[in-house]
């Protein structure tokens, strides 16, 4: 009798056990480990982090706080696609509000490092190679920022904007090693040709302009919109004068531009033909020179010293 009591204990506890093993299978909790940054002077860190979800998959899953880049792409280890997909979108988030917060504080070495990271974890994203050589240009690193567009030069949706900045890329790096633009004698005076986005402006050379000017007729040839209301007083050969004042973009003489520059809107006496004068604003910005006998401008990057 007391045999058979110690065996209906036994078969009792094994019974216990299973359900209990089956109760617990039913609510496994999942963790993600945090990965250590590689590099601690750019931690990803924000301030406020998606709240911990459950994805499918993973059962009552409760994922770690996704502070970093590497903690994300753990995270996606094993999800079904609408998991992913979760993930992904909190992901895309928190890219955006790093890489603005680091941009936003001109932070590149470190906004260098974030993208570098984010390629290496996942390099099929031709957006994130765009990004890394757009932060390139901006420290200079002209090289590295064209081996980064090479892998996406032929994609699709990227392979326009790569390109576009590729030949940026490539002018700056010419104009690293000087510019020669010709000029063009009209009487005392030598003409360049200059470029905007909407179109091309034949300016006259003139070092004693602290501004760079355009008539109103060549402001609107090229769609350069201007509010007399918003005016400055300019000294000129006359006197002072009041012209409203514009910011324009991309303005190039020969390989030499300037991402945004001051323009003020003004009639040209005896203008001849041509749609303003290119000021000291605009050539003060690099080492500039005359070649009065040949007729040349030379423009060049200010670290360098100009050829006379």
């Amino acid at each position: 009798m007391r045999t058979l009591l110690l065996v209906v204990v036994a078969v009792a506890g094994v019974v216990a056990g299973w359900q209990l093993r089956g109760i617990a299978s039913e609510n496994i909790t999942f963790a993600v480990p945090a990965s250590a940054s590689t590099d601690p002077s750019a931690a990803d860190s924000l301030t406020t982090l998606a709240p911990a979800q459950s994805y499918p998959n993973k059962s009552t899953a409760a994922l770690a706080p996704l502070d970093s880049l590497e903690a994300f792409y753990d995270a996606l280890v094993g999800l079904d696609s609408a998991g992913e997909a979760a993930v992904r979108a909190q992901l895309q988030g928190f890219i955006d509000k790093r890489a603005g917060q680091l941009t936003q504080q001109q932070r590149w070495p470190e906004l260098l490092a974030f993208y570098q990271r984010l390629v290496n974890l996942d390099p099929h994203i031709a957006e994130y190679y765009y990004r890394l050589a757009d932060v390139q240009v901006q420290l200079q690193l002209y090289d590295q920022a064209l081996y980064s567009l090479y892998f996406i030069l032929q994609d699709p949706v990227m392979g326009p904007k790569a390109q576009a900045l590729e030949q940026r890329i490539n002018q700056r790096l010419q104009f690293a090693e000087g510019i020669t633009v010709p000029l063009f004698k009209h009487g005392a005076h030598h003409v360049v040709e200059a470029r905007l986005l909407s179109g091309t402006l034949r300016l006259l050379v003139d070092t004693g302009a602290s501004i760079t000017t355009l008539t109103p007729a060549a402001a609107r040839r090229l769609n350069l919109r201007y509010d007399l209301g918003r005016s400055i007083s300019l000294a000129t050969a006359g006197g002072l004068v009041s012209a409203p004042v514009i910011e324009v973009s991309d303005f190039m003489v020969g390989g030499a531009a300037v991402d945004r520059l001051q323009v003020g809107i003004l009639p040209l006496v005896g203008d001849n033909g041509f749609d303003g004068l290119l000021g000291m604003n605009f050539l003060q910005q690099f080492a500039s020179s005359i070649n009065q006998q040949d007729g040349l401008l030379h423009l060049q990057n200010k670290r360098q010293p100009a050829k006379g």
